[in-house]
């Protein structure tokens, strides 16, 4: 999926910016072109389809560049980042791309490190992926498999050890469906919140390619950062989760440009969502989603205004919200138990490690480990974690 849908944004698109990282700016065609050099280097060093990238790799085009590279040839990238490295335990890696002083010494495996130092251009400069580029074609597209696997991202592991999760074809499909349809050219440039080999950005690749998104990144998330980045590109969405936007709150500076508000990622006070909405004048959505199921829900700009403050909305495009008992039985209206959800997005399973398939319910559906009920509209309210 990922190496037709970056052939079709090179051509849509061209010279628009993919992935903006400070003064230096990707293009969608540069993209694909570096993608092609970058997976004929991959192909060339041995790794074949199902084979495991670790991109041990600050947030920047080179993430994205290698990402779609390790998809053209049907590798599974797994992105641990510079600070998470202690995640290469869970995996088998075929090849380790990194840059200096992130990784100590691994004799055995495969490790590239990316001489990314240097002068800072404004066009992207191919001399950043020296030692993995190959000037030649990557290897032909391979037959169709909706249950190839694509991508490991990671649970954040705020409420236990983090978990490797898997997702496919099938997946990013669901996920792309969800998020762009049929619908090509219609991304507005958005600041990325979190690190790109979280879910946000490792599964929802495919809807930035088809809509032509700018991804704006930070190498390092700071408040200060966001809010030049954010006042300089004019974007007109703020997203993050309620720490973050708590931060960007404290600032006090204005955002004249923005039109929506959503936070994701935990829990949002409904202090901080009044907070918000008198603050910037928009509306603010409260999204909810855990790792494994891929898609969740949220509320919409045009629910009332309460909705954000007291749940995190109903249920829609394909996702289905059940809460159970310890026993798995479905509780009625207004009591609470195991938040669980089903969609076509959920999980392959975990990886490495983490081989406890008891997450997943026999009708499909995986449990969250939240706590919550759905009231008599329709509306998800969290309470807490399962104990």
């Amino acid at each position: 999926m990922l190496r037709l849908l970056a052939g079709a944004a090179a051509r849509t698109f061209g010279a628009r910016a993919a992935v903006v990282t400070g003064a230096t700016s990707l293009t969608f065609a540069d993209l694909d072109r570096l993608s092609d050099q970058v997976a004929a280097g991959l192909a060339h060093r041995g790794v074949r389809i199902g084979d495991v990238v670790v991109l041990a790799l600050p947030d920047g085009p080179e993430f994205v560049i290698c990402y779609v590279a390790a998809a053209k040839i049907g590798a599974v990238t797994a992105g641990i980042g510079t600070d998470r490295v202690e995640l290469l335990t869970m995996l088998d890696p075929a090849i380790i791309i990194t840059v200096p002083r992130v990784l100590p010494p691994l004799p055995g495996l495969d490790v590239v490190t990316l001489p990314v130092e240097g002068r800072v251009r404004q066009s992207y400069d191919p001399a950043r992926l020296a030692g993995l580029c190959r000037a030649e074609p990557p290897p032909p597209p391979f037959p169709p498999d909706p249950g190839r696997p694509v991508v490991i991202t990671f649970t954040s592991g705020r409420t236990g050890p983090p978990k490797a999760v898997l997702f496919g074809n099938r997946q990013l499909e669901a996920i792309r469906t969800h998020g762009a349809g049929d619908r090509w050219g219609t991304g507005d440039a958005r600041l990325v919140p979190h690190p790109l080999g979280r879910l946000g950005f490792a599964t929802r690749l495919p809807i930035f390619l088809q809509t032509g998104r700018t991804c704006h990144v930070l190498p390092a998330w700071s408040e200060d950062a966001a809010m030049r980045v954010l006042r300089e590109h004019r974007i007109g969405v703020l997203q993050g989760s309620p720490l973050q936007l708590s931060r960007i709150l404290d600032c006090g500076g204005d955002l004249p440009d923005l039109t929506l508000i959503l936070s994701s990622g935990a829990p949002a006070p409904p202090e901080l969502i009044r907070a918000l909405r008198d603050k910037y004048g928009v509306p603010v959505c409260n999204r909810y989603i855990c790792t494994e199921a891929g898609l969740g829900l949220g509320t919409r700009p045009d629910d009332p205004p309460e909705d954000a403050e007291v749940s995190v909305g109903r249920p829609r495009g394909g996702v289905d919200v059940s809460i159970r008992d310890e026993d798995g039985h479905e509780l009625p209206h207004d009591v609470q138990g195991e938040v669980l959800l089903r969609s076509d997005a959920v999980m392959s399973g975990y990886v490495g490690n983490n081989t406890e398939q008891a997450v997943f319910s026999k009708d499909g559906f995986v449990r969250t480990g939240d706590r919550g009920y759905i009231d008599r509209t329709g509306r998800l309210h969290l309470v807490g974690r399962v104990s």
